[in-house]
């Protein structure tokens, strides 16, 4: 924890926000998502923290920002803010995937006390282990928004694990129409494994640590060579790690499109927690959605994007002489998820010393390696 005792428990910590576009400022206009739903909204819902600067290479998007965020210094690069000599508290990286990595390192350079980095980590594992690199020898704790670790359902489906008796199988689903796998974007990440599939995967994970974090394997070659020269390489490929949990994959239901590239597949594991966990990522839908599936001997919890479920065994009404799955009304779904407000205000926690993070660089790193896994056999 960053600190401890209560005299941090009134104190206003500062903010500066890189990447003012969607996940920055926009998504928090959006008038049928549940709010706040941006970085600049989530931070300033908070009372704890006030927001000093922004930062975008792009003048409207930087322009629009400011015209919400009067009394704060605008930027159009992340190095003039530094230069600026403020001392942040909090330096919120909510930029695209492809610069994550440099964002993310230039951010932990400036010594806040705290990095919240947008997900993914970064486009792959030589980029990630870089930025941990990084915020080791700068010692700066570093959260990843992977939001659904913050979210009242998700907390409220892994409370309930335990009574559906022991896992059967967790089937997790992502739908939509961007492509799955493009060999040609991997210098902007622009493809649904990497840009959504790091929330699938990371929830899979949750699921399954149910306490016990995973972690990864393998041997970095580099992990002695300085940071300049690791830097020329990051947009090379990684070594060969894998997640302690989820590891060497069986793919199936692979389809590519008439140019090559994957528009869907299933990745299916067997695991100590759970010997059938399937990750299903389609790129050809006309609609999108997010959910998973779990089942035990007992009950199934069914939890995504506008829906969570719960099913019991009960006598069936049906066939006389069995059980079958019931819902559960008396498990009642939060109206709010507050997956953003949850994550500032765990960020807020951790300042104040009460609390560890509940998403951290490691966690985020342990997803990018199963992507990458899954990554490898296309």
């Amino acid at each position: 924890m960053a600190e401890s005792g209560r005299e941090n428990e009134h104190k206003i910590y500062t903010a500066a926000i890189i990447g003012c576009g969607r996940m920055g400022y926009s998504l928090g206009l959006d008038k049928k998502r549940e709010q706040p739903a941006s970085h600049t909204m989530a931070l300033q819902e908070n009372p704890r923290i006030k927001i000093v600067a922004g930062c975008d290479k792009s003048i409207v998007a930087i322009k629009q920002w400011h015209n919400a965020n009067r009394g704060t210094k605008v930027y159009r690069s992340s190095c003039a803010m530094y230069r600026s000599g403020y001392n942040f508290d909090i330096i919120t990286v909510a930029v695209n995937e492809d610069s994550h990595c440099i964002e993310a390192i230039d951010a932990i350079i400036s010594t806040p006390r705290l990095v919240i980095l947008e997900k993914p980590v970064a486009l792959n594992i030589s980029q990630a282990l870089l930025i941990q690199q990084t915020a080791k020898a700068h010692n700066v704790p570093v959260l990843i928004n992977h939001e659904r670790r913050f979210a009242v359902d998700y907390a409220m489906a892994l409370s309930l694990l335990g009574t559906i008796g022991p896992l059967q199988s967790i089937h997790a689903t992502l739908c939509s129409s961007l492509c799955v796998y493009n060999p040609k974007e991997e210098i902007s990440g622009n493809y649904s494994l990497i840009h959504d599939g790091t929330h699938l995967v990371d929830i899979v994970l949750f699921f399954l640590e149910n306490g016990t974090p995973s972690s990864i394997t393998g041997t970095n070659k580099y992990k002695n060579e300085g940071l300049l020269s690791r830097a020329m390489r990051m947009l090379g490929q990684s070594e060969n790690y894998q997640n302690t949990l989820l590891h060497a994959p069986i793919l199936t239901g692979v389809f590519r499109d008439k140019d090559g590239n994957v528009r869907q597949l299933n990745a299916h594991y067997t695991t100590e927690q759970c010997p059938d966990v399937t990750i299903s990522i389609s790129g050809r839908s006309r609609y999108f959605s997010f959910g998973v599936e779990i089942t035990g001997t007992e009950g199934r919890i069914c939890i995504g994007n506008g829906f969570f479920k719960v099913y019991r065994r009960s006598e069936s009404n049906l066939y006389t002489g069995f059980y079958s799955l019931m819902p559960d009304e008396s498990i009642v779904p939060p109206t709010k998820t507050l997956y953003m407000s949850n994550m500032v205000q765990n960020a807020v926690d951790f300042l104040d010393g009460k609390c560890e993070l509940k998403s951290t660089l490691q966690t985020g790193i342990n997803a990018l390696a199963v992507l990458e896994e899954i990554k490898k056999q296309l």
